[in-house]
Formats: C-alpha cells, structure tokens, sequence
C-alpha cells in the first residue's frame, strides 16, 4: 500500500536575508495554491458548449501560526520585518514533498509577501498569518540524493557548488543539518548514529 505525506512531509520553506532555508515557526497550516487562467474561444459558428486555451499560471503561498520572536533553523516573526518596514524585496521559496518510502518532489519558485496579519486575544497566545504572492516559474529541483547513513554521516555535495536545501529521514524533512568539509575535497553531513543503516534524501540547489 502506498505510503501517505505527513504534514512534516509537505513543507513549504523559504530564504532569509542571510540566506538560510527554513520552514516559519510554530505554523499550524501551510497551503500552495495554483491556479491557471483560461481564454475563451469565440469561433465563427455558435455552439452549445463553451471551449477554452489555457492561459497564464499563477500561484500563491499561505499560512498561519503561534508567534515566536527567536527560534532555531525556523523562520521566526521577524522574517517579515522588512515587509513591516516596506523595505523587503522577492526571494526564493521551496515546496519540499516526500513519503516515508522516499519517494519526493522538491520545487523551487520565486515569491512576494502579500499581507500579514498578527492577531492577539486575552489570555492566549499571539498567532499570526501570511499570504506570499508567486512570482515567476515554479522550477523542479533535481538535485536529490540518496545516501546510506554510515557512522552517523552522509557523503554531501561541495559547498562551492551547490547549497544545502534539506535533508529527509523516515518521510520528514529537516533543516537543522549542515555540510562539513572534511579537507580534500570530502563533504559530509552529520546525521546521528542513531540513524546509521538509514537511507536519507539531501536536496540541493545548485549555485551555478
């Protein structure tokens, strides 16, 4: 039977200033939402039923979650400073998917913050929510390797040419690893050696 995607195994990241991919923090719902448009066709006979060419694509991303203003390999509030002060600009997002049996897709595309909303009740905690506005192509990343996790390591890509994205174990992503140069020309990630016999996934994007 086929394995179903976990919420931990549908993940939409995104980049900060510094360059970092990370899902946000603490988000209680995250959505991808493409939609296409269509052109009527108007032949010179009149018809029962209406026919249609496809148009222009577009897509968004939103989401909602707890507030937190610090917090490891996540995306805290304070990602969208620069959206409060009207100083922010396009970055660059990923829709990363896999199962327990690995099988994955990892997307890559461009986006906007559209809107924030930062929300408080009494005596419960801040939350918040987001809508990101897609800009451009959404772009398959198939960089995607599959190693077995052999005295708590990995072997991984140089650091030169291509970047970390995430790394999957067990159908969940995780962004909290980094890649290590060993010295001649050796890269590894350290997983853990309670994973050793694992098989994991490292998604890369290549920086040229």
């Amino acid at each position: 039977m086929a394995e179903v995607v976990t919420a931990q195994g549908l993940v939409i990241a995104v980049t900060n200033a510094d360059g970092n991919v990370y899902p946000f923090a603490c988000t209680t719902t995250a959505s991808i939402t493409i939609n296409r448009d269509f052109i009527e066709l108007a032949p010179k006979t009149n018809g029962v039923f209406r026919e249609y060419i496809k148009g222009r694509s577009g897509y968004s991303v939103s989401g909602s979650g707890l507030v937190k203003m610090v917090e490891s390999y996540t995306q805290p509030i304070t990602f969208f400073d620069t959206f409060i002060e009207g100083t922010d600009s396009e970055f660059i997002g990923y829709l990363d998917i896999i199962d327990a049996s690995g099988n994955y897709k990892v997307y890559k595309f461009s986006c906007i913050v559209q809107d924030l909303t930062l929300t408080n009740a009494t005596g419960q905690n801040a939350s918040y929510s987001f809508t990101l506005q897609g800009t451009g192509p959404i772009t398959e990343i198939s960089v995607v390797d599959s190693y077995t996790v052999t005295s708590g390591k990995i072997t991984s890509r140089s650091t030169a040419s291509y970047k970390l994205i995430g790394v999957a174990i067990d159908g969940v992503w995780y962004y909290n690893y980094s890649v290590t140069d060993e010295g001649g020309g050796v890269f590894t990630i350290t997983i853990g050696a309670a994973y050793n016999g694992e098989t994991v996934k490292a998604a890369y994007l290549q920086l040229f």
